[in-house]
């Protein structure tokens, strides 16, 4: 293609809001340009690498026998009921009414639609596994849409789905993904770290993600030093160390606190204790509309996620004011017992420290509790596992091993889901006794895009993107420079000669500076770059160079074919 007429040009200024290296260079480089809020359209160069990455997915996919399907955008929203998914994903759903009063989820994902396909063919133990694809949009009404193609409330997913006669069976296929997931990142030169993850409103325990480690990611995870054991933040299990566990209980008695400390930081300061020997209390609603108080050691944070999994319910947020006046209490003076209507759950760590102080704040007499004890001074329903791991922690595998804090980037996901879909929507198979028993269940997911900008945040240097050559928009940038006519004469011949030899070519024939050429070629980033000019013409030669070399070497025209 010549440059001269390809739709997208380069720029050198960018929004002030573009922060990533992937947003910033495929804006520059005319890869994208957004058209609303988390909402993109592909020009030309970025169309061409999209459709690579894509090809590659597809290929993978096939190789472990997936067939790639259709299916519609708009689902019945009754689909999403049946598994009270409408409730998990909340927010999130996009839900249109058509004409004839009938609700749809503008699809999100696919299970429950995909289970209902299935479904309609009655299969028996010789149809399965059923192993599934699509390549299609998917719309999440994100509430901040940011890092250009990482974050996107529009974009495009291979969405598979398997169904299984056994549990065995399932989780075959499950691997089968796994391995596939590994290959898929190998060719697009993406070293991603398979950890454990929690499957949030996608149902299922066994769920693994992708990870590439990059500053630029919005995913916490964490490595053990020793056993090599990885997990989103939201799975990591970690030891909590020990405080003062082997101390006397002392006696529980009041002690003054001003009602205007009421910060686990403040009462730090006012008490002269530790953060690790203060109770903080924290009120959670649940999905289900019922209340929960968590108890947890004051230098450490509760994770949502974690809670809402040992609940067994699908999400918990923090209590509203309107919340906590209901239940008589307000933020700072959540107790520890009392509150009609409340359950109350306590962190793990709550086994560490003996004399806590705090618990029991009342405001009207500006008075707490020091001396605080689980057990004696107050109960649990349950000890359960929901704070956050911090760096340097010992890894709850091995119980040798520090827990490493990586920032990093989903690539993919795998979920074995076993019986959550297709229980519920009665999902049956005929097996070799003529009996209907329920199918197994996976889904495994990779977004397009976010794979194509995962791409860019790795492999880019100060001046622009460093594509793999498997991924790249084009093998070859064809540069001429200087007005001299034999010269751009020998251009056009090397240009022809390598489209004849099926070689992929960006010709840059634009009648502008050759500073303003050379800058564009690196902000594009296409492998490898010819430059034709007066100077090696004299020669009869060619300037080659790699993108990701600093230096290049001077090729006979003759054998440019050769060497490319």
């Amino acid at each position: 293609m010549k440059q001269s007429i390809l739709f997208g040009k380069t720029t050198r200024s960018i929004p002030v809001d573009i922060k990533n290296p992937s947003n910033k260079y495929l804006y520059q480089g005319g890869f994208i340009r957004q058209i609303a809020a988390g909402r993109y359209a592909y020009l030309p160069l970025g169309f061409k690498t999209w459709n690579k990455v894509l090809n590659i997915i597809q290929e993978e996919m096939e190789k472990i026998g997936s067939q790639r399907v259709i299916t519609p955008t708009l689902q019945p929203i009754e689909f999403w009921k049946t598994t009270n998914r409408d409730k998990a994903f909340g927010d999130l759903m996009m839900i249109v009414d058509d004409h004839h009063g009938s609700t749809f989820a503008i699809g999100g994902t696919a299970e429950a639609q995909m289970v209902e396909l299935v479904k309609k063919f009655k299969p028996s133990y010789k149809d399965l596994p059923i192993i599934i694809h699509q390549i299609s949009n998917k719309f999440r009404d994100e509430k901040r849409p940011r890092g250009g193609l990482l974050r996107l409330r529009e974009f495009t997913m291979k969405d598979a789905y398997s169904f299984c006669k056994s549990e065995k069976e399932q989780l075959d296929v499950y691997y089968k993904f796994y391995k596939a997931y590994e290959s898929i990142c190998k060719r697009l030169d993406l070293k991603a770290i398979a950890v454990e993850a929690d499957s949030g409103a996608l149902g299922g325990k066994l769920c693994h993600e992708f990870m590439v480690l990059n500053d630029f990611g919005e995913d916490k995870i964490f490595v053990c030093d020793k056993c090599k054991y990885a997990a989103n933040n939201e799975r990591t299990e970690f030891i909590r160390n020990d405080v003062n566990s082997k101390d006397k209980m002392l006696s529980l008695k009041d002690v003054y606190q001003p009602a205007n400390v009421d910060k686990i930081e403040q009462m730090s300061m006012f008490f002269k204790v530790p953060k690790n020997r203060i109770l903080k209390d924290v009120l959670y609603k649940g999905n289900d509309n019922k209340y929960y108080v968590l108890i947890i050691r004051g230098d450490m944070d509760v994770n949502e996620i974690k809670l809402a999994r040992e609940l067994n319910i699908d999400f918990v947020e923090p209590a509203s004011e309107e919340d906590l006046k209901k239940l008589g209490t307000i933020h700072g003076s959540v107790p520890v017992k009392g509150l009609k209507g409340v359950r109350f759950y306590g962190d793990l760590s709550l086994k560490t420290v003996k004399n806590f102080t705090g618990g029991y704040k009342r405001e009207e007499k500006e008075l707490e509790w020091q001396n605080t004890n689980l057990d004696r001074d107050f109960k649990v329903e349950k000890l359960i596992d929901v704070a956050e791991a911090k760096n340097g922690d010992l890894c709850g595998r091995c119980k040798k091993g520090k827990l490493q804090e990586k920032k990093a980037i989903e690539f993919g996901h795998v979920f074995n889901q076993e019986l959550f879909y297709t229980k519920p929507h009665q999902a049956y198979f005929t097996d070799k006794d003529g009996k209907d028993k329920e199918i197994w269940m996976g889904a495994y997911g990779i977004g397009v895009d976010r794979a194509m900008a995962t791409i860019v945040e790795i492999y880019h240097d100060e001046k622009g993107i460093v594509w793999p050559k498997q991924v790249a928009p084009f093998e070859i940038h064809l540069i001429v420079v200087g007005n001299n006519k034999k010269v751009y004469e020998q251009a056009e011949k090397i240009y022809n000669e390598l489209k004849k030899n099926k070689a992929d070519v960006l010709y840059d024939d634009r009648d502008v500076a050759p500073g303003v050429k050379f800058v564009d070629a690196d902000i594009i980033g296409i492998p490898l770059r010819i430059v034709v000019s007066e100077k090696t013409l004299k020669k009869q030669s060619v300037e080659l160079k790699k993108r990701d070399e600093k230096t290049l070497k001077i090729v006979k025209i003759k054998d440019i074919l050769k060497n490319v």
